[in-house]
């Protein structure tokens, strides 16, 4: 056996470590990209930025299967990204909403994959599409899942009860991702997993810039939820460490990339060169 193979984990295998890592990467220069795109417009015309939330979105969706759905509170393009969306197209979608000519429903309802929801512009609202979506999936009786991403913050603790109660009281294919978000805003959000249980399903404190630990728990959670064990959330938490300050992070990326060569599952030429083919396409794009 390797040297790299002895530091193999069979739940998580370098093969899909390092394909992670690379779709963290295409995430971050896709958003940063955007932005550069975006430079001047104003709010109303801009996408959503995922910095900082690839670990969180990477992690939970990078295994969907065919006919999952996902339904985000946020226009964003890292789903795109991940279910293979050409960039031409991607980007003069970009363009076409950037210049007023479609708005964030149609943008989100035009995606290529064929995975995401609509956005409605209400997170509770959103939220219920996709309950009524995953709903859609039990009375068929379908192995798939619904996805759906919200931050902590945009909904209330009541609101939070009432969407987690339905989805416990239906039982239904659904995993729930709280995303980090303005918690000094709403000090209830800091105890989303703990409540989540007493609204009758598990509720799973992850460390938000942890990409490894957000896979397996994900993993974990998506087999039992097609297997007819019910919804889960996954509540993506940031911590922090002793010096921090109180609204800083951890860069998911620089943890991934220091996990990565702690276990000798690639180089640093590597890591280096990820992210290289999809700059190229994106400069030839434009």
């Amino acid at each position: 056996m390797s040297e790299a193979g002895l530091h193999e984990n069979p739940l998580v295998p370098n093969k899909k470590l390092r394909q992670m890592y690379q779709a963290m990467v295409e995430a971050r220069v896709l958003d940063e990209h955007i932005a550069r795109m975006q430079k001047g417009l104003k709010a109303c015309r801009k996408l959503n930025s995922t910095r900082g939330q690839e670990a969180c979105r990477i992690s939970t969706a990078i295994d969907l299967q065919p006919g999952d759905l996902v339904s985000d509170s946020h226009v964003e393009v890292t789903m795109d990204l991940l279910a293979g969306t050409k960039i031409d197209s991607l980007l003069k979608r970009v363009d076409a909403f950037h210049a007023g000519k479609i708005d964030r429903t149609t943008f989100s309802r035009d995606d290529a994959s064929g995975r995401q929801l609509p956005w409605i512009e209400d997170p509770v609202d959103q939220l219920k599409v996709a309950i009524g979506a995953a709903l859609s999936f039990k009375t068929l009786k379908r192995e798939n899942v619904v996805v759906a991403y919200a931050r902590r913050d945009e909904l209330a603790k009541w609101q939070w009860r009432r969407v987690l109660e339905l989805v416990s009281k239906l039982d239904l294919p659904m995993i729930v991702v709280a995303l980090p978000g303005a918690e000094k805003k709403n000090p209830t959000a800091k105890s989303l997993s703990s409540k989540a249980r007493s609204w009758g399903l598990p509720g799973m404190p992850v460390d938000a810039s942890d990409a490894v630990a957000l896979y397996r728990v994900a993993q974990e959670s998506m087999g039992r939820t097609r297997m007819g064990g019910g919804p889960v959330l996954i509540d993506c938490v940031t911590y922090k460490t002793k010096g921090e300050k109180a609204d800083s992070h951890a860069d998911p990326l620089l943890r991934m990339k220091d996990f990565l060569l702690g276990r000798k599952v690639c180089t640093e030429t590597w890591l280096q060169n990820a992210g290289d083919s999809l700059r190229r396409r994106l400069s030839l794009a434009r």
